[in-house]
């Protein structure tokens, strides 16, 4: 099958999903090819924009902005389309009943491990500002849910001397689901509490605590489509304050967003090919033709007048390696990097890894360059991990730059 639209993205995460909106919205035939779920599958459904640099926590990423190198995504879209970003995420889940708030500088979220995670952007049930004002809360878990031990969360919150004198008490719920046969997870319950029968478990389960601790902590459990219709529902029922935690994966707050967000694409009219993925490029005379893919049902080629590649690092598939060499795996563009392998790395473990910030090498279009700064494609551009010039990990900037570069790749296409 040979199909033709203005333009095709790459990629399953909020990078391609991002790109593939905006440029839909401008009025351009869309066309979106993913191979997987992508990385909202396992995270934690916030946006973090930037929690670190050079090591030390940021209070307000935006101020640290100036910090990061030349070649940072982050400097090369401009803060201005940072920000632009973050508004067009949040008016678009605000449409959906998904209300997502950012405060004044990076949040605190609180996670199942007992740590405090910096985020910008998240949803309205995961704030934790609620426990600041209060003396007692109650961390609550379900049984036979191996990842979240109240014990191990209470031990861990109370080394933060902000949280050290707070009187935190274990709370273990029955487990509904009589016939599992393994541990049960937070998305087996928040599909369970979507029912009718699973909120009204959740509430009977929860009265007995709420009558004695004004802020519970709770796994991200309050549902999948109706979250925030549930978290406010609890809340005023039980007379008291809601925290979810940020759950190791599956991630259900990311499953509510990449809900969200596929619901969108199809409202946008964005043809959505999914489990396929792309084994050639047409390249002539500096420019993309058509990508090839394969699938359960044969080949198919993809023409565009632009193409938008957000295929992620290596565990997304967007780079490959082999000794003393790194490639991106659409095109074959080679990454700049070391022969001797062993300078990939840092002997410390925290320490700057161009492993970690290996990617590809763009322009402010986000359009690869060579070492020398001219374009290599002129119609295509890459957005999120696959770039080259930070590591997300380390700056806690993951979901940020995705959506930062994704919302500014699919402008520029969407205008041209």
């Amino acid at each position: 099958m040979n199909r033709k639209t203005d333009i095709v993205v790459v990629g399953s995460g909020i990078a391609g999903m991002t790109a593939a909106l905006t440029a839909a919205q401008s009025g351009k035939k869309v066309t979106l090819l993913t191979h997987g779920v992508g990385s909202l599958a396992i995270s934690s459904g916030s946006i973090d924009v930037l929690g670190y640099v050079n090591g030390k926590a940021v209070a307000d990423p935006f101020a640290a902005m100036a910090d990061l190198p030349e070649n940072h995504p982050y400097r090369l879209v401009g803060e201005a389309d940072v920000r632009a970003s973050l508004d067009w995420l949040k008016e678009l889940c605000g449409k959906a009943g998904m209300a997502m708030q950012a405060g004044e500088g990076n949040q605190q979220l609180v996670t199942v491990m007992g740590t405090l995670k910096p985020s910008w952007l998240t949803p309205l049930s995961f704030h934790a500002e609620a426990i600041e004002d209060v003396l007692r809360v109650a961390v609550v878990s379900v049984e036979d849910m191996k990842d979240v031990h109240p014990g191990l969360i209470i031990d861990q919150l109370q080394r933060y001397p902000a949280l050290a004198k707070k009187e935190f008490v274990k709370a273990i719920l029955p487990n509904p689901i009589q016939q599992a046969h393994r541990n049960v997870t937070p998305l087996d319950i928040a599909r369970f509490v979507e029912r009718p029968e699973g909120l009204q478990w959740l509430k009977d389960s929860l009265a007995p605590y709420a009558k004695l601790y004004p802020v519970l902590l709770l796994p991200p459990i309050l549902g999948m489509k109706h979250s925030q219709k549930i978290w406010e529902q609890l809340c005023s029922a039980l007379n008291v304050k809601i925290v979810e935690m940020v759950s190791i994966p599956p991630g259900v707050a990311g499953l509510r967003l990449r809900e969200v967000m596929k619901k969108a694409l199809n409202e946008a009219g964005v043809y959505l090919v999914e489990n396929t993925e792309v084994v050639r490029s047409e390249v002539e005379q500096g420019a993309c033709k058509a990508l090839t893919t394969v699938a359960t049902g044969g080949e198919n080629r993809w023409e565009a007048d632009s193409f938008i590649i957000a295929t992620g690092g290596l565990l997304g598939g967007g780079i490959g390696t082999a000794p003393g060499k790194a490639w991106e795996t659409i095109f074959g563009l080679p990454l700049d990097m070391p022969e001797n392998t062993e300078e990939w790395s840092s002997p410390s473990i925290f320490g700057d890894s161009l492993f970690a910030r290996m990617g590809v090498k763009v322009n402010e279009a986000l359009k690869p360059v060579d070492a020398e700064g001219s374009v290599i494609l002129n119609n295509v551009r890459f957005a999120g991990r696959i770039l080259g010039g930070y590591d997300f990990a380390t700056e806690k900037s993951g979901h940020g730059v995705a959506l930062a570069t994704g919302w500014h790749a699919g402008t520029l296409a969407g205008k041209e």
